[in-house]
């Protein structure tokens, strides 16, 4: 196997992307492509109940397509001073909550560009979606939610012009304690192609794979504690976030969060095919600050942002592949 352009957005376990080249180089096909992602034709244009809480967990019965996420482990470092209290989680079942999700992600590579071949190219890409989410939790199983799309918006004009027919998409999330989501539960409308479903899916599991867990023993002002979890794509990492309680006013707490990856082994798995490079080089790390409101699900504020690189290395160790990569999420309440 030859050494080839490869871009990937970062490790999680959402569709990765993968340029021309290397389906080129490796004969990937865009068939396998959207096997290897899974999106599925199962979806709908039934929108979710439009009442303050849903009355069934309907994603877990009406097609939608579920997907497990990484629990993580945390460990309380320090309870913090003064007045210990549980960061306890009771989402409110007296109206939906409203939030927009934006993620970014950009790549850039330097790479040989076929087999045999000894010129290099450069290649970038990114991106960006902004998802406005309207979720409910069900009205007797505070462990689950429903939630609907409206219509996303990118940066990216081709993209952006799929993006309308999404609106209307469904699913569903479930919890453990700590408000660690567990399971994703997506299905997008009937008439959303699937670029448009593999943005959306990757958008929402990538955030997924960066939530906060809290800790459940109680906690003063400055308390810390550490969530390590294991991330499963391209290239499997162990994630490992270090949280500090920076602020607490009620049901509202603000979260310094500081994240470092490391991958588990060397092994980077050419998405679509059953080629594998060697991880030679590797670093990602970043940080954010989180408001998270008790009685909702989903962050009501705030940013994560993480960058870093890694060197990868085919049949010609004197002609690796160099990379650059950058993710970031945002979270803010809409009306």
């Amino acid at each position: 196997m030859s050494n080839a352009s490869v871009f990937v957005h970062r490790p999680s376990s959402a569709t990765a992307y993968t340029p021309k080249s290397v389906r080129r180089a490796f004969g990937v096909t865009a068939a396998a492509l959207v096997i290897a992602g899974g999106i599925t034709a199962c979806s709908s244009d039934d929108t979710a109940d439009d009442g303050p809480c849903a009355p069934t967990a309907a994603s877990r019965t009406d097609g939608a397509r579920p997907i497990s996420l990484s629990t993580p482990e945390v460990k309380l470092v320090s309870p913090g001073t003064g007045p210990a209290q549980e960061l306890a989680v009771v989402p409110a079942t007296t109206a939906p909550q409203k939030v927009t999700l934006t993620t970014s992600s950009l790549e850039a590579s330097i790479a040989p560009t076929d087999r045999g071949s000894d010129a290099n190219q450069v290649q970038r890409t990114q991106q960006q979606l902004a998802t406005p989410i309207t979720a409910r939790t069900i009205c007797d199983d505070p462990s689950s939610l429903e939630f609907s799309i409206g219509s996303p918006t990118s940066k990216d004009l081709e993209l952006s012009e799929l993006l309308p027919e999404l609106d209307g998409s469904t699913g569903g999330l479930s919890y453990t304690d700590g408000m660690v989501p567990t399971r994703l539960r997506l299905k997008p409308t009937d008439g959303s192609q699937s670029p448009a479903r593999s943005a959306l899916e990757q958008s929402l599991l990538e955030a997924l794979n960066y939530s906060v867990p809290l800790p459940t023993s109680p906690v003063g002002a400055g308390a810390t504690w550490t969530s390590v979890r294991t991330v499963s794509a391209a290239a499997t990492v162990t994630q490992t976030m270090n949280v500090t309680l920076a602020r607490r006013d009620g049901n509202v707490v603000t979260l310094d969060v500081k994240i470092d990856e490391t991958p588990v082994n060397s092994i980077f798995s050419i998405p679509g095919s059953d080629d594998k490079l060697h991880i030679s080089r590797f670093s990602m790390s970043g940080s954010g600050t989180l408001t998270v409101d008790l009685t909702k699900r989903f962050p009501v504020a705030g940013s994560l942002a993480v960058k870093g690189g890694r060197e990868l290395v085919g049949d010609d160790a004197n002609r690796p592949i160099l990379q650059q990569n950058e993710f970031t999420l945002t979270w803010k309440a809409t009306k």
